[in-house]
């Protein structure tokens, strides 16, 4: 585990995989009072996630970026396949935007997403699930559009968490225009002491494609009950649950990347 970073505890937040890649270890940091998000690449060098990792340097391919406004909070996470570029990119420049625009509904938020495409071409064949959120601290309610197999749940003492996307096989890359365009779009409302949760299927696949042998709603449940619902606590015990494995199973075979919010 790395010590957090002063500097991303005012609100807003931004991390790269490609600059996480020692296996075993994560990246924890509070981000303001009310989040907090941890990333890392694993903990297994020969799993076979890493048939899909095309560049030798960068083993990471997850990022995340969160941002926390005040009125508004935005929690963004992507893992991508055949190279890190897309996710790195386009969690970049979600973050530039993110920082001077906030979304105002979820047609603006997919105006939003498609506009990532602008920049510079893409180098690679990069491809990246995306999940993004937002969420309105005021009214308790939030928007959010889904690219792949990325989770967004809410997790209380009262209930367990379910996805609220829709999950799915679904994939971005700036290079196609179309691919970036419909995603499944989802809504929520929160109650006092509910907890967001966004992260990547490095948490309930972190044993390799067997979900059914890896983090299981009561497993978050019990962690988030455990840490009292503090978010730097909740990504930090859930990053090592998700990289030792649960039940006596094997984990850590996949990178991940946590977000975590009080309502």
């Amino acid at each position: 585990m790395t010590e957090p970073d002063p500097e991303n505890t005012r609100g807003k937040l931004q991390l790269l995989g490609r600059d996480y890649g020692m296996y075993g270890a994560f990246a924890a940091t509070g981000v303001g009072a009310l989040a907090a998000a941890s990333i890392s690449v694993g903990s297994q060098p020969d799993s076979p996630a890493n048939q899909f990792k095309f560049d030798e340097a960068v083993r990471n391919e997850d990022a995340l970026c969160v941002i926390e406004a005040g009125e508004w909070a935005g929690y963004a996470v992507a893992d991508a396949h055949y190279g890190p570029e897309s996710s790195h990119v386009l969690i970049e420049r979600l973050h530039k935007i993110w920082s001077k625009i906030r979304p105002t509904d979820p047609a603006h938020l997919g105006q939003m997403i498609e506009f990532l495409r602008q920049g510079e071409p893409m180098r690679t064949e990069s491809e990246t699930t995306l999940l993004v959120a937002v969420y309105d601290r005021q009214r308790r309610e939030g928007f959010g559009v889904s690219f792949g197999d990325s989770t967004f749940a809410i997790v209380s003492p009262q209930r367990l968490p379910t996805a609220l996307n829709m999950r799915d096989h679904r994939y971005v890359t700036p290079a196609e225009r179309r691919s970036m365009l419909d995603g499944s779009v989802f809504t929520f409302r929160t109650s006092p002491g509910d907890m967001m949760l966004v992260f990547t299927d490095g948490v309930d696949e972190c044993c390799y494609r067997q979900p059914d042998r890896s983090i299981q709603p009561q497993h978050i449940a019990a962690i988030a009950a455990k840490a009292d619902f503090q978010p730097l606590q909740v990504v930090t015990d859930l990053s090592l649950a998700a990289l030792e494995g649960v039940d006596g199973q094997p984990g850590g075979e996949d990178n991940v990347a946590i977000i975590a919010a009080t309502s």
